[in-house]
């Protein structure tokens, strides 16, 4: 009889799958780099480059030698700017030294510059707040917003509180028309469906919490998607009509230590006002 052998097969392929998606995907980071088209783009921020980790998840299932490794590759990158969006460390971590520490490599012209994420809160937002005060080369950017000068651009670089546990707000930003290009950071890509007044726009949100879902499937993408608008933010970037989003699938895994055709990510975006190839 056949059904023996098929079985064995099926089994052995469970088996390979189960190993890849613990003990390979988990750990093969990948560089992605994206241009982000902006045709009013300032000309002295051709070029610029922001180099986006998120949700790091430091812990038993997130080694810290994988977040050491992730910001080896973003400064390989020469980054203008470093944006770290959240979920530094796994749910059971007693603070955010140790990962922070892992994060010490970072640094840039134009800052490496932190807002918390829902998970930040499960640990404790209060110790988040001190253990980034604390680091020499992290600045927490939680509700507030600073500009830099790069050339004769106009720089702001913004940040929000976790749109779930957290008090986003956008209400220090500086009027429009003294800024050339703005940049937030936004653990949750939802908070693109809030910075639609002409006061509080933004030009570029980066983001994470999807984690691009973890498991992806063939024809169906994220199994799960944590997102209340998962309908429009999965992973990568997406063209809204008063902005641009990027969300990162992210460094570590949340739940279970698995990933599947969902890479973890360590995402290079370099601003262009080049208009986009036209679809094919």
């Amino acid at each position: 009889m056949r059904t023996r052998p098929l079985l064995n097969a099926a089994g052995l392929a469970a088996a390979g799958l189960g190993a890849y998606a613990t003990l390979v995907e988990p750990r093969w980071l990948q560089t992605t780099r994206t241009k982000i088209h902006v045709p009013t783009l300032h000309p002295d921020l051709e070029g610029f480059r922001v180099a986006l980790l998120t949700d790091l998840h430091a812990g038993a299932g997130t080694p810290l030698s994988l977040v050491r490794r992730a910001a080896r590759m973003a400064m390989r990158e020469r980054p203008d700017l470093v944006a770290l969006t959240g979920d530094f460390a796994a749910d059971d971590a007693r603070g955010f030294e140790a990962v922070l520490d892992a994060l010490s490599p970072l640094s840039a012209p134009c800052g490496v510059w932190a807002v918390p994420g829902n998970h930040d809160y499960a640990v404790g937002i209060g110790r988040w707040r001190r253990d980034v005060a604390a680091h020499p080369g992290v600045e927490d950017l939680t509700n507030r917003a600073v500009m830099r000068k790069v050339g004769a651009a106009r720089l702001c670089v913004a940040g929000v509180d976790d749109w779930s546990c957290g008090d986003p707000s956008l209400a220090q930003l500086p009027p429009p028309e003294a800024r050339d290009f703005t940049l937030l950071l936004a653990h949750d890509p939802d908070q693109a469906e809030k910075a639609r007044r002409a006061y509080d726009r933004v030009d570029l949100i980066v983001s994470g919490h999807t984690h691009g879902g973890q498991v992806r499937l063939p024809l169906v993408g994220a199994v799960l998607n944590a997102a209340e608008h998962d309908d429009l933010y999965e992973e990568g970037l997406r063209r809204r009509p008063w902005t641009q989003v990027y969300v990162s699938r992210g460094v570590g895994t949340v739940h279970l230590p698995v990933r599947f055709l969902c890479r973890p990510e360590v995402a290079i975006l370099e601003l262009t006002a080049t208009s986009r190839p036209p679809r094919r």
